[in-house]
């Protein structure tokens, strides 16, 4: 007798439908992960450099809102920010400031120690990686939601790249806004 044995996992059910895609997927650049993370799971939001590697679009939201001047942020510990990244608000038209070191403060928190001089944001407010300091843009913006995760542990790091679809927005695992989800037309975030 023959037994077979199989390993498989479940597709992350944050990516509901997918209508259309980029076909042969991209590869997602590793660096941008802190050493801490394990990978990136699917619906993550994706940004494609010149180069024509894909980026994460990193976000974090805020636990309590903060002023026009800030020392740090109190932000939910599932984003993927890393000293030396610059942070800046979705909307696009704020100041960009370096990330100067990050910890741990109580469960499911983490600090962001930056010198904040852009707009007030709310609680729950979402800040995103800047692309340099001063009045910057977002570093990626997106332009596709990954449709499978990877781990860093291995060398490929290549994902499906959804442009047209639907995604469970509370399943998506970092967080988004609707200026985020605006700039997906063809996605139908429930």
């Amino acid at each position: 007798m023959q037994v077979n044995s199989y390993t498989d996992t479940e597709r992350n059910l944050a990516v509901e439908l997918i209508l259309e895609d980029i076909p042969g997927g991209g590869t997602v650049e590793n660096d941008d992960f802190p050493t801490s993370s394990s990978g990136m799971k699917a619906g993550a939001l994706l940004g494609k450099a010149s180069d024509g590697i894909w980026h994460l679009t990193k976000t974090a939201m805020l636990v309590e809102g903060v002023g026009t001047t800030a020392s740090g942020f109190e932000v939910l510990n599932n984003h993927e920010f890393k000293v030396g990244d610059y942070l800046t608000v979705p909307t696009l038209a704020s100041s960009g400031t370096a990330i100067t070191a990050i910890s741990a403060s109580g469960t499911g928190n983490d600090v962001i120690e930056v010198y904040w001089e852009g707009p007030a944001v709310a609680a729950s407010g979402l800040i995103v990686a800047a692309s340099g300091i001063g009045a910057s843009p977002m570093k990626y913006p997106p332009t596709a939601i990954a449709s499978n995760s990877f781990s860093l542990d291995d060398e490929n790091t290549g994902v499906g790249l959804m442009v047209r679809g639907r995604v469970v927005k509370n399943l998506q695992p970092y967080y988004t806004d609707a200026t985020l989800r605006a700039l997906f037309p063809l996605v139908r975030f429930v």
